[in-house]
């Protein structure tokens, strides 16, 4: 389970990103809540956080965030309105905010505005709302409608990061043990 957090959410946990999150199937991974009580045990003493947003039978969708820059994040004046327009509680806390949004996710149509969360561009979050694959210029991390130079370097940031942090965990080393380091 820490190797598919430490490649799909290097980002968040490398705190180069607000949040990532990381879709786990029951089977594969039964114990589930109990892993992430135990990852939340060990790290967040350092600002990163482990939250279920939803799951069914077969599958659990998981935010890992840091807490820190996912308040600063969601505090931007811009997100905080664009939040607001959907629903979410104007100046909430962090935890408000989460749990808007899990309850978002139990809707049929899935709430595009988890974008925010996760530090994607206003602007490309809005294009994607708005006009979903006509305008796009590139794809990645997330489909971007604005500044593609700009999103390259970031994905290719976040490339790098996945694999230094993933590299450690392949090598035998925990999150805690990479992350909790003096």
């Amino acid at each position: 389970m820490e190797n598919i957090i430490a490649y799909h959410c290097a980002p968040a946990l490398a705190g180069i990103k607000p949040a990532n999150i990381v879709a786990f199937y029951k089977d594969k991974f039964p114990n589930i809540c109990e892993e992430i009580e135990r990852l939340n045990l060990e790290l967040n003493c350092r600002g990163i956080y482990f939250e279920i947003l939803c799951e069914c039978d077969k599958r659990a969708l998981i935010m890992v965030y840091r807490r820190k820059a996912l308040e600063a994040a969601l505090r931007n004046d811009e997100v905080n309105a664009f939040l607001l327009s959907h629903g979410y509680p104007e100046k909430g806390s962090i935890n408000m905010y989460i749990e808007h949004l899990k309850k978002r996710l139990e809707k049929e149509e899935f709430p595009h505005e988890i974008g925010a969360f996760l530090g994607y561009p206003l602007h490309d979050i809005y294009g994607f709302i708005n006009h979903k694959n006509e305008g796009c210029i590139l794809c990645g991390e997330w489909k971007v409608y604005h500044n593609a130079e700009e999103a390259k370097k970031l994905f290719k940031r976040f490339d790098s990061c996945r694999k230094a942090v993933a590299k450690k965990v392949l090598g035998g080393q925990t999150l805690a043990q990479v992350f909790c380091a003096a």
